[in-house]
């Protein structure tokens, strides 16, 4: 095996040097040189490692070797707690400098004192939300503060809040913890405002000062009047409403205000009454269009989920031909909130439609009246919508009428041209 390997260099060193360019051939020739230089380097340092390596310079590399370690995690440690001391606030001025900073800059998320991350039932505002409100803490100056045996103290300072100067009481505590500099000051009494947000239906989402808030289902409440959430707010005013592409309004938008520290009562929980939106008027009375065009267009006396003859049915034997249905009235209709259930609207059935329909039995001229109720219901979260029309009892999904539609050869409905836009 050896044998092959040194035939095999002298053959590489022969091509080496048969070559032309002085390009290829320096660089390989100066390669060559240092590979057959290896095995007897590689001897020499193992006869010398074999040599230098006696147990007492074991112990010595041992030695060193631990020592090393020691004072790498020692400065690992000092460089942690330098960082820890420098990261926490360790006086009183140091806290209450950080939170009112962070309001003034509209940063929600550091806003929040350390409590309000306490309670996994929380749904939180983001910073876009809180730093688009109105009434936040503009500019502040501390002026001061007070100690009580050392563990307790108050910083005092004048805050601007719409051009107005307040004056401003924070108590905090000290919190002592294991370990060096982890010892810091925190507020002793939460520095923001709990809001109980309450809502009929279980929404998604939620504008917040006109910025979109998601409302998790794992952070929501079901009580006994629909869902609540429980939002804590830093102090400004707030304004809720809903998407503009939302299947609800909100009956007048409500707006609140979260007070300074120590100043106001708790806040009332806040509920959001909810109505159809004109999207939701929209899509249904769309869908209702395209069933009475389907119905309409039909060429039979009975057809499934459409009004059908009252005076030849299905089991009839009379041949009929040339059948003309025709709308001539159709009622306004208006969505009503179930009792049972909040999520759901129906059409009220205040007032019939009419359809008439002309035909030929057994060459016959006939013609009938035939009044009707229009059936629609909508269940919607808000974000979604399940839209259903028909007759009492065989209410057909927008899915299902549209596949009614298309497999009936029917002229080209609204509800197609609805379909096409989504």
């Amino acid at each position: 095996m050896g044998q092959k390997k040194k035939d095999s260099v002298q053959w590489l060193a022969r091509a080496v040097k048969r070559s032309r360019s002085p390009h290829v051939r320096e660089p390989l020739t100066t390669s060559l040189e240092l590979m057959t230089r290896i095995p007897g380097h590689v001897g020499e340092l193992s006869g010398k490692a074999a040599g230098v390596l006696t147990q007492k310079d074991s112990r010595s590399v041992r030695r060193r070797l631990s020592i090393t370690v020691v004072l790498l995690s020692l400065f690992a440690a000092f460089v942690a707690a330098v960082g820890n001391y420098y990261s926490l606030p360790h006086t009183p001025e140091d806290t209450a400098e950080r939170y009112l900073s962070a309001l003034k800059e509209g940063n929600y998320v550091s806003g929040l004192d350390r409590s309000a991350y306490s309670s996994f039932d929380h749904t939180y505002l983001s910073n876009s939300a809180y730093s688009a409100a109105e009434g936040r803490i503009e500019d502040f100056t501390l002026l001061g503060s007070t100690s009580t045996g050392g563990e307790y103290a108050t910083v005092y300072a004048e805050v601007s809040v719409g051009g107005q100067q307040q004056d401003l009481s924070l108590p905090l505590k000290l919190a002592t913890r294991t370990g060096p500099f982890n010892d810091l000051w925190e507020f002793s009494a939460p520095t923001y405002k709990a809001l109980t947000l309450q809502a009929p239906v279980a929404l998604n989402n939620l504008n917040i000062n006109q910025t979109s808030v998601s409302l998790p289902a794992s952070r929501r409440v079901k009580s006994e009047t629909g869902f609540q959430w429980n939002i804590p707010l830093p102090p400004g005013d707030y304004s809720f409403s809903l998407p503009d592409n939302s299947y609800y309004r909100l009956v007048n938008p409500p707006t609140i205000t979260a007070p300074l520290p120590g100043q106001g009562s708790n806040l009332q929980p806040v509920d959001l009454v909810l109505r159809p939106s004109p999207r939701m008027w929209e899509e249904t009375n769309t869908i209702i269009e395209s069933w009475l065009e389907r119905c309409e267009s039909a060429r039979r006396l009975n057809v499934e989920s459409c009004p059908t003859s009252e005076t030849y049915g299905s089991d009839s034997t009379a041949t009929i031909t040339d059948v003309q249905w025709r709308l001539i009235n159709r009622p306004v209709f208006f969505l009503v909130q179930n009792d049972q259930r909040a999520d759901t609207w129906r059409a009220s059935r205040y007032r019939p439609a009419t359809f008439e329909v002309t035909y030929l039995a057994d060459g016959k001229a006939q013609r009938e009246t035939i009044n009707f109720y229009i059936s629609a219901e909508v269940v919607s979260n808000g974000s979604h919508a399940d839209i259903s029309v028909g007759l009492g009892g065989s209410e057909e999904s927008e899915a299902a009428l549209l596949q009614a539609i298309t497999s009936e050869d029917a002229a080209k409905s609204t509800l197609q041209k609805y379909a096409e836009t989504l």
